[in-house]
């Protein structure tokens, strides 16, 4: 079946309507991360003291703290038909993932808070060709999908809706008749009046128009649609129309980016932390989970905050029998002041000034804050030690499980966000590669300059994210692993000037300790450099060391090849 503009007025009517349904609770969800529950202008008109807990701020926080990619990264695994090189992919899509770090956390944080979050990634105008893709983390709601679909790879189509301004329209897809409009914020509040929209309306830098990219899986066709243009009747974009070598025209629609068996590639990346079994490309959001706990704390400190501020010293005294001065000194407070009173025949001090009772606050408040905070706690699926708080049953077992994401919550969000960047790798290689086309370039690869073109990226890859292989905690861990490897490899014959350059390299020492010095023999004669040094047990064995154990940095030459 054709995908016709009246088939993309209907989505996007049933997408909007699907979206309005849900536009409160995603304001509520905003409010509460910012801090910003109560509203501060009608309630403090009232003289009532509002308190804002940071609960939501610390959950979602909390998350991104221990899913932050320090050093995004992939490994590469060759085609199995042997096309490409998967060395070159993996250093040139390493290199790109290093520059979208801000972008890879801002969406784990929008589908954290919101339902889910998607990854743009789309041309750029750039002299470098490895520079020519722009990551954006975009809104659930501006990302329409097929909710009929039961995955994301089977979905008939996918929709991306953003805003352009109209100097940038027009160069993009000519200079056509726009209806500009003023730009909204799909989860602002405040509409905009006629007068400023008739400011907008007469001056055309601050003009808009609102497109829909139309990715058709069906008919392989990338399609944009404004309601903006046309009214909507028209495409504003169907394809783009060559001129062939016998003189005559041809219009290519298909979706330009392709994988190595020349399928469309869709370019934007879903991020789903959470979802529905019967919603599988809708997501759920992790915030929504704990809200009502989230309303209940803050509700609670603000009752407890007005309570303790009535709570106040206030005394209730005869009238005329303190005089003005007398009642300034007492609300002046100064410690050991004296303030005289007369008194009637038979009136006493303590008939005269009384203090105002006040109502104790009952326990059961104070209780119900306790459970609603345990249930917070519950709510976030998170053990205490992931949160920084100190515990004694943290383990080293488990602390260890969560440096590798395995057996925990974290572990199960980490695998989530590994799976968007593995489809980031895969995207970029293939925009790459068609950016490249035939024409070859010079990258450098460990120091050496490498010919790269645009073959090399075409192939059916396997990328496999890894972020811990790059943290400090990794790189410790690695370098104990060779220093306590070293006698053992040179049992098993590894060359002395090969195992020197890789402990020069891992400990980062200066490059003159690679250079070969002569080794004196048994007998005190020197031996030739490249001489394969006598079994190393007898030097462990000065120093002292078991198997396995490593020696301090202080002895390691005592072990090292000389």
């Amino acid at each position: 079946m054709m995908f016709t503009t009246k088939t993309a007025k209907r989505i996007l009517a049933d997408h909007e309507t699907y979206w309005d349904d849900l536009r409160p609770r995603m304001r509520r969800l905003q409010k509460a991360y910012r801090t910003q529950y109560w509203q501060r202008g009608r309630n403090e008109a009232d003289g009532q003291i509002i308190i804002e807990t940071s609960r939501a701020y610390e959950y979602i926080e909390g998350y991104i703290a221990s899913l932050f990619s320090r050093n995004p990264s992939v490994v590469v695994k060759g085609d199995v038909r042997g096309r490409g090189d998967s060395i070159k992919a993996q250093s040139l899509v390493n290199q790109f993932l290093l520059s979208i770090r801000h972008q890879l956390e801002d969406a784990s944080r929008l589908a954290l808070i919101y339902p889910c979050s998607f990854l743009k990634m789309s041309p750029v105008e750039s002299s470098d060709v490895f520079k020519r893709v722009r990551v954006t983390p975009v809104s659930p709601w501006d990302i329409i999908v097929d909710d009929k679909s039961d995955s994301w790879d089977a979905q008939r189509f996918v929709g991306h809706r953003y805003w352009v301004s109209l100097h940038e329209a027009k160069e993009r897809w000519g200079n056509k008749k726009y209806k500009g409009a003023a730009k909204t914020d799909w989860l602002d509040e405040v509409d905009l009046d006629s007068t400023r929209i008739a400011e907008i309306e007469a001056d055309p830098f601050d003009q808009f128009i609102e497109v829909v990219e139309f990715y058709d899986r069906q008919d392989d066709r990338l399609l944009v649609w404004s309601k903006h243009y046309s009214n909507g009747d028209k495409w504003l974009f169907d394809g783009i129309v060559v001129e062939k070598a016998d003189g005559k025209t041809e219009t290519i629609r298909t979706i330009p980016f392709r994988d190595a068996d020349d399928d469309p590639i869709i370019p934007i990346v879903p991020l789903f932390y959470s979802r529905l079994p019967e919603e599988p490309t809708r997501g759920y959001s992790a915030l929504h989970r704990i809200y009502d706990q989230i309303q209940e704390v803050n509700i609670s400190r603000t009752f407890q905050a007005n309570a303790v501020r009535k709570a106040s010293r206030q005394w209730v005294v005869e009238k005329g029998v303190i005089d003005s001065e007398g009642m300034a000194k007492i609300s002046l407070g100064q410690d050991g002041e004296f303030i005289e009173v007369e008194l009637s025949p038979g009136q006493t001090l303590a008939g005269t000034i009384q203090p105002v009772p006040h109502t104790p606050t009952p326990p059961e408040i104070e209780a119900y804050i306790h459970q609603v905070q345990s249930d917070l706690d519950r709510g976030s699926v998170m053990a205490p030690f992931t949160r920084g708080q100190a515990s004694s049953r943290a383990t080293a077992t488990e602390i260890t499980a969560l440096a590798s994401y395995s057996h925990s919550e974290v572990g199960r969000l980490a695998r989530a966000r590994d799976g968007a960047i593995e489809q980031v790798a895969e995207v970029y290689t293939s925009m790459v590669a068609m950016y490249m086309g035939k024409e070859p370039d010079i990258v450098v690869l460990s120091g050496k300059a490498e010919v790269l073109r645009g073959s090399d990226l075409q192939a059916d890859f396997a990328f496999f994210a890894q972020d811990s292989g790059s943290t400090p905690i990794t790189e410790q861990q690695k370098k104990g692993e060779l220093l306590g490897s070293i006698a053992m490899l040179v049992e098993l014959g590894v060359p002395s000037d090969a195992l020197r350059k890789e402990v020069v390299r891992l400990l980062e020492l200066p490059e003159s300790f690679n250079e070969a010095q002569p080794m004196p023999g048994p007998a005190g004669a020197q031996l030739p450099p490249g001489t394969p040094r006598p079994a190393p047990d007898s030097a462990a064995n000065d120093l002292g060391l078991g198997p396995g154990q490593i020696p301090s940095p202080d002895r390691i030459s005592q072990v090292l090849p000389a």
